[in-house]
C-alpha cells in the first residue's frame, strides 16, 4: 500500500494543517481547547501521519469533541523540531499528541517543558527518552508499554514451567539482544529460575547445527532468545534435522522475519494482541474506517498502525480538557493523576509518563498468525 500525504504543505510561522473537517463547534482562537499533532506528513513516513490524521479526526468526529487539532510537521531532526515546540509554547497550546521519532522528542521535549506542555507520543520507545524524562521531568507520556513488561510476562508464564527444566539464554550480540537477555536474566531471577546455559550466538546464519549440538550434549530443550524471527525459524529447522526437539520463546524482535523463511509452528512470543479486536475499540475502529472511506487518499485504509492509538491519545486529551479541579492542575499533573477510559482500554501513567497498564500477553505462532495463550 502507497499513500501520499495530499494535505501537506509547507509551515511558515505558526502556519499549520488545520482539520480537514469542520467537526465540533470550537473556533481556531479558543486556545485553552487546542491540541496540537505533530507527525511526519511529508516525507517517507507520511503513511504514519495519515494513519495518526485519521485517528485523531475520527475521535473528535465520533465523539462531538468540542476541540481544534492543529496539524504540525514533524522533521525527525532534533533542532527543526524544537524550532515547532517553540511556536507550540508561544500559542500557548496545553497538550501535543505524535511524535514518531526519538530525535523529535529529545528536541522539543526540553521547549515544551518550559510551559509544562504535556506530550503524548505515540512512536518513540527508546530507553533513552525514558530515562530523560525519568531525570528531568519532561512531561512526555507513552502509550506504548515499557519493554520490560513483556519479559514480566514471559517470567509469569514461564518461569513455572521451565522452574525444573534448563534452558539456554542466547542473544544475537545486538543492543537490542543484549538489552532483552539481561532483562529476562534479572525477572527470571527475582522467580528464583535461571538459564543452565548463557550465551551469543552468531545471527544471520543458514544453519544453526553446532548451537544445536551444544544444547544436545547440555540436555537443554528450551531456548529464551534474545533475537530475531529469521534465527529462530534457523535454529527451528536446524533442531528438526538433528531431530531434537525444541521450544524456543522471545520477544516481538520474532515478528522480524522473511516470508521466505517461516516461522515454526509454536513459536513462543511475548506480544500485543491486535488493538483493533478489543470490545472497547469496536466504535473507534468503525468511526476510523467510515472516516477513511470518505477520502481519496485513505480509501482503503482502515483501523490499521497509528490510527487506534491516536483516537485514544485526543480521548485522553479531551478528557483531560475536562478537568474540573479546584485549584485548576498542570496538564501534567492531570495525566498523572487520572485512568482515562479509551479505546484501547483503561490508560493511565506512572511518574515517569509509562503507560501502568500492563497489554502485553504470552502469544503462540499457530503457523499463519501468533495467538494468545489462554
Amino acid at each position: 500500500m502507497r499513500l501520499t500525504a495530499k494535505f501537506c504543505c509547507l509551515f511558515t510561522g505558526l502556519s499549520v494543517l488545520t482539520s480537514t473537517y469542520a467537526y465540533g463547534q470550537t473556533s481556531p482562537d479558543d486556545k485553552a481547547l487546542q491540541i496540537a499533532i505533530v507527525a511526519p506528513f511529508e516525507g517517507p513516513y507520511a503513511v504514519l501521519a495519515q494513519q495518526i490524521r485519521l485517528g485523531t479526526e475520527a475521535a473528535k468526529l465520533q465523539n462531538q469533541y468540542p476541540v481544534s487539532l492543529i496539524y504540525m510537521q514533524e522533521a525527525c531532526k532534533a533542532d527543526q523540531d524544537a524550532a515547532t515546540a517553540e511556536k507550540i509554547r508561544l500559542a500557548k497550546i496545553k497538550y501535543v499528541i505524535g511524535y514518531l521519532c526519538s530525535e523529535s522528542l529529545e528536541g522539543a521535549a526540553p521547549v515544551l517543558a518550559k510551559d509544562g506542555i504535556a506530550i503524548l507520543s505515540l512512536g518513540s520507545r527508546q530507553p533513552t527518552i525514558l530515562e530523560q524524562e525519568t531525570r528531568e521531568n519532561l512531561g512526555i507520556f507513552r502509550l506504548y508499554p515499557d519493554r520490560k513488561l513483556a519479559a514480566n510476562v514471559l517470567a509469569d508464564k514461564l518461569a513455572p514451567q521451565w522452574q525444573k527444566t534448563p534452558f539456554a539464554l542466547l542473544e544475537d550480540g545486538t543492543v537490542q539482544g543484549r538489552d532483552f537477555a539481561r532483562t529476562i536474566l534479572q525477572v527470571f531471577k527475582t522467580r528464583g529460575v535461571e538459564p543452565a546455559m548463557s550465551d551469543t550466538y552468531r545471527p544471520a546464519q543458514t544453519s544453526q547445527n553446532a548451537l544445536i549440538a551444544q544444547l544436545k550434549r547440555a540436555g537443554i530443550n528450551h531456548i529464551m532468545l534474545g533475537g530475531e524471527g529469521d534465527d529462530a525459524a534457523v535454529i527451528a529447522r536446524s533442531a528438526v534435522a538433528a531431530n531434537w526437539p525444541l521450544t524456543i520463546a522471545g520477544s516481538e524482535s520474532l515478528l522480524r522475519n522473511d516470508p521466505q523463511n517461516p516461522l515454526p509452528v509454536g513459536l513462543l512470543m511475548s506480544g500485543l494482541p491486535e488493538m483493533t479486536t478489543q470490545a472497547s475499540a469496536e466504535s473507534a475502529v468503525k468511526a476510523i474506517s467510515a472516516l477513511a472511506q470518505k477520502q481519496n487518499d485513505t480509501g482503503d485504509m482502515l483501523a490499521d498502525g497509528y490510527a487506534l492509538p491516536a483516537y485514544s491519545a485526543v480521548q485522553i486529551v479531551a478528557q483531560a480538557l475536562a478537568d474540573q479541579s479546584n485549584p485548576p492542575k498542570s496538564a501534567t499533573e492531570i495525566l498523572r493523576s487520572t485512568q482515562f477510559e479509551t479505546a484501547i482500554g483503561a490508560v493511565s501513567f506512572t511518574p515517569a509518563g509509562i503507560r501502568k497498564q500492563n497489554p502485553y500477553r504470552l502469544m503462540r505462532y499457530n503457523g499463519k498468525d501468533f495467538e494468545p495463550v489462554e
